[in-house]
């Protein structure tokens, strides 16, 4: 699962530089988004990585660093979870005032962020009338390109790297897997989660006669994992963003962004609009600006589906990989 599932992502990656370097689609916002940076404001991705560590516990609440945030919170979960086995929850007072603490911390923070989505379609609305204001139809010719090559990477990665997993490496037909694969694919983009159609890509990996093992190990656990949808997708948008900031990255570091991106996606929720989470801790980390998110919002809506599709592909294809390695299928009807 581990090996099929890294080729895959680096296909993505490929494809997602290879349409952003030939094309390059963030020229067409050039200026259009914000005041292209200096030399001397290009980011160092060595220095963005190492704002995954932080350096005090306030630090990351100061400098507003979303992943060490995270790292920060991971860490103190761990620990409040190991003083819990030890018995320290039933012996300590103040571990237990802690705890209703930072539950009602967690509520009222929940709450904040319910008015925040709230408010979200009006501050999306107010950054592109300002935008197409000032710079007229440039905007719409951007986004045009942008959703080119993010739509076309997702479609390359499913109509060539799937379909010769399917047919050139597990010798199945591509006519039986588009036909049981039609539902949880039309599913997903209806719902724009690739968790919610999980009860029905289990149920077309049965019907194309793959074992329980290898459909779970995929569509559950490795799912985690197989997230080339929104790998590919940050590739393409991180590297827009730089190009639409007058930022030109060598091919080191693009590596960088790459590595960056695959950290971002592991573990992402299956869960409508989980990328353009995922973009902002990206950008964030690489200290490209993010107030381009606004702009990019206005056709997540489309994108963000896609990313979905290309996902539960990505789980059914990983199954059959799975399948194909460790129950092959006999006979001449295999490629039928």
């Amino acid at each position: 699962m581990l090996t099929i599932s890294a080729i895959d992502a680096v296909f993505a990656i490929a494809i997602g530089f290879t349409i952003s370097n030939v094309f390059k689609p963030g020229e067409h916002m050039l200026g259009v988004v914000g005041t292209p940076l200096s030399q001397e404001k290009k980011w160092d991705w060595n220095k963005g990585l190492s704002g995954y560590i932080p350096e005090s516990v306030l630090g990351p609440f100061v400098t507003n660093s979303v992943p060490a945030l995270i790292v920060l919170a991971v860490v103190l979960g761990l620990a409040f979870r190991s003083l819990e086995r030890e018995g320290i929850r039933e012996e300590s007072t103040f571990f237990n005032q802690l705890r209703g603490w930072a539950q009602l911390a967690v509520r009222l923070n929940i709450r904040i962020i319910e008015w925040i989505v709230r408010l979200v379609p009006f501050a999306v609305f107010a950054a592109v009338a300002k935008v197409v204001g000032e710079h007229g139809t440039l905007l719409l010719r951007g986004l045009a390109a942008y959703l080119i090559a993010t739509i076309g990477g997702m479609a390359i990665q499913i109509m060539v790297v799937y379909q010769l997993w399917i047919k050139v490496v597990a010798r199945r037909g591509l006519i039986p897997f588009w036909r049981e694969a039609r539902e949880p694919a039309v599913y997903s983009f209806g719902v724009n989660s690739s968790l919610a159609t999980l009860p029905l890509t289990l149920r077309a990996l049965d019907r194309l006669r793959i074992s329980p093992s290898s459909a779970r190990l995929s569509a559950c656990v490795g799912t985690n994992l197989n997230n080339d949808g929104i790998l590919l997708y940050e590739v393409v948008a991180a590297l827009f963003v730089a190009q639409a900031n007058g930022v030109s990255l060598s091919l080191w570091q693009q590596f960088g962004v790459a590595l960056v991106s695959v950290v971002a996606t592991i573990g992402v929720a299956g869960i409508p609009e989980a990328g353009i989470i995922s973009l902002f801790l990206v950008l964030n980390t690489l200290g490209l600006p993010a107030e381009s998110l606004p702009i990019l919002l206005t056709v997540d809506w489309i994108v963000a589906r896609c990313r979905s599709i290309t996902n539960v592909v990505s789980d059914m294809t990983v199954a059959i990989g799975i399948e194909h390695f460790t129950h092959p299928l006999k006979g001449p009807s295999d490629a039928n």
